[in-house]
């Protein structure tokens, strides 16, 4: 995908009204730009292709409208709609499909660049992620019904990237928690919840300021899963860089459990999860050049 900041200055005028400079920005599978209008307002404008689906962006747009009537609508952001009155844009250039999306911007600091992380602010962590997934009790989209290599549901597909593991001992641990996955998780994959889930609570998705977290972005990762899937994507990455590990995950889940109780059996495997999470980010690591 090529678009210039002019094109971006140029789209947000005809589709949207709006008069704003463009900044690219950093993105993974989607082309990102910060506009900042006349009077300093900023919004995230987005770019996707037929490669993502129309489908599934329109199951973003439905799953974020869907939290703009819950209690913790103002930590997720919302769409700005075009001069027709809709979230989605779709143009043609060169023979292909774009689509185009604008989102109000949310100010807070990236997880990762928190400058501290106390109880309180994995506790809040854990709410949000809990009070989000109560609120979606009631959603459904066909579009998250998918198969998708970073759904923790798919772990024991990490094996066939075992080999690309280059250190004995790392790949020795690896295939280790994979057979945990396999004993102790598998079997009981249909006794646990299912439910339309965010599934990617990571350090650059989730933003605080001091001991609150004020934001949930990016929808990218969504799938149809298992309930507890979502609180091991968040576990997973509030571990990072802490010293007590098991303190920041108990309180994370601890925060989760107040707002949406998780049941015995989903407890018992969220450790085995965790794990598979992270067999999945190092296969994947490894297999990729």
């Amino acid at each position: 995908m090529e678009f210039t900041e002019q094109d971006i200055e140029q789209l947000d005028k005809e589709q949207y009204q709006l008069t704003a400079a463009a900044k690219e920005l950093n993105g993974y599978d989607e082309l990102n730009f910060l506009l900042t209008d006349d009077a300093g307002k900023k919004y995230i404008f987005k770019i996707a292709t037929d490669e993502h689906g129309y489908d599934f962006l329109d199951a973003q747009v439905k799953i974020i409208n869907h939290l703009a009537a819950s209690n913790v609508s103002n930590k997720f952001q919302q769409f700005v709609l075009n001069t027709n009155g809709q979230t989605l844009t779709t143009i043609e250039r060169n023979g292909r499909n774009y689509y185009l999306r604008i989102l109000s911007f949310l100010e807070g600091t990236f997880w990762v660049d928190a400058t501290q992380y106390s109880d309180e602010l994995f506790l809040n962590l854990g709410k949000l992620l809990g009070e989000m997934d109560k609120a979606l009790q009631n959603f459904s989209h066909l579009a998250m019904h998918r198969e998708y290599v970073w759904d923790i549901a798919n772990s024991l597909d990490a094996e066939t990237n075992l080999l690309c593991i280059r250190e004995h001992e790392k790949r020795r641990i690896a295939a280790y928690f994979l057979m945990q996955f396999r004993e102790e998780v598998a079997p009981l994959q249909h006794q646990l919840r299912k439910a339309y889930i965010h599934n990617d609570a990571n350090d650059y998705n989730v933003l605080v300021h001091e001991n609150d977290v004020v934001g949930l972005i990016d929808f990218g990762d969504m799938v149809y899963s298992h309930l507890i899937n979502n609180v091991a994507v968040a576990c997973t990455y509030a571990m990072f860089q802490q010293n007590d590990v098991l303190n920041a995950a108990v309180h994370v889940v601890k925060g989760y459990h107040q707002q949406y109780p998780l049941t015995e059996k989903e407890l018992s495997v969220l450790y085995y999860l965790i794990a598979g999470r992270l067999c999945i980010s190092v296969s994947r690591s490894a297999f990729i050049p």
